[in-house]
């Protein structure tokens, strides 16, 4: 009987999706994106996740079949092992706050009986923070699989980060910020996600008073691309600034490499030498992920066959 996995890659505007055979290889027919209405209520949030996982089962081609798991990468605050989230007051997912989502979830999918039947018995779902699982699958099969020591970097609507050594996570070591996490260290005139984000960015935008600053960071690269001085100088600024905000862990942890992803990643050509300015001498290769959906997904499927043989 062929077997699969479900992945999630859980954001505040999007949830993007795909199918994995038990190989951890992803279906590229299955890749989707949906909507994430995190600011809907509980029941439509968790009545959504279960209309995506129908819609991604008409994507297994098997006749003969079976879902061994189901894997969310999460943004926190989350108890991961347990499947609660915390998030609260940033305008995503308020309505999930304090739910058992594992609990919820199983509970809808009992009510088809049909449905059901598709699922092994013994199936898992599974919660990861999203840059853990990102640097899981970056090290699986990306760019980080070439070095031992990496710190892991994802930019988006707020600044993800884990740092790997050895195969596993370092967490609790004083070469790094609690559970690896850099967003909530003190920085500048206030913590890291304030200033290596989307609204890091916009915020400079305003200050180099490039025209329209409100836009998307896309809008803003493109202006860049086009030898827009201002709009240059700021994603410059915006590569010192993260310079600056990593320094100290290369310093301390010593990363052979520094992999950056999520969706301001694509832009790394217009802010990468501002981080080598600001890092000096300092020997460490950054580069950015190929697709960090594509590593997160990978990442899902491992964490979901490791809990399934645990």
């Amino acid at each position: 009987m062929d077997q699969y996995m479900m992945a999630f890659d859980v954001g505040g505007s999007y949830i993007k999706t795909a199918i994995l055979n038990d190989k951890g290889v992803i279906i590229p027919e299955s890749i989707a994106v949906y909507p994430a209405k995190s600011q809907a209520s509980k029941e439509e949030i968790l009545d959504h996740f279960i209309t995506m996982m129908s819609l991604q089962m008409h994507y297994i081609s098997s006749e003969n079949y079976q879902v061994i798991g189901i894997g969310f990468a999460f943004p926190g605050p989350f108890d991961y092992q347990n499947g609660i989230s915390y998030i609260q007051g940033i305008d995503k997912f308020d309505s999930l706050y304090g739910i058992n989502i594992r609990e919820q979830l199983r509970e809808r999918m009992k009510r088809d009986n049909e449905w059901m039947s598709k699922f092994a018995s013994d199936f898992v779902i599974v919660f990861e923070n999203d840059a853990n699982l990102f640097a899981l699958g970056e090290h699986k099969g990306g760019k980080g699989q070439h070095f031992n020591k990496v710190m892991y970097l994802t930019i988006g609507t707020g600044a993800g980060s884990a740092f790997m050594e050895n195969d596993e996570f370092i967490t609790d070591d004083p070469r790094v910020p609690p559970n690896g996490w850099i967003y909530n260290q003190p920085f500048q005139q206030s913590i890291v996600d304030d200033y290596i984000s989307k609204r890091g960015i916009l915020q400079l935008a305003k200050e180099f008073a490039v025209p329209n600053s409100d836009q998307e960071v896309k809008s803003l690269a493109e202006m860049a691309e086009n030898n827009h001085e201002q709009a240059i100088e700021l994603f410059q600024q915006f590569g010192r600034n993260i310079g600056l905000a990593v320094n100290p862990y290369v310093d301390d942890f010593s990363p052979e490499a520094i992999i950056i992803g999520g969706q301001i990643a694509k832009s790394i050509h217009l802010f990468i030498s501002g981080i080598y300015v600001t890092l000096q001498h300092k020997e460490v290769i950054i580069e950015a992920s190929r697709e960090t959906s594509f590593s997160t997904f990978v990442g899902i499927a491992a964490l979901i066959e490791k809990t399934s043989t645990d």
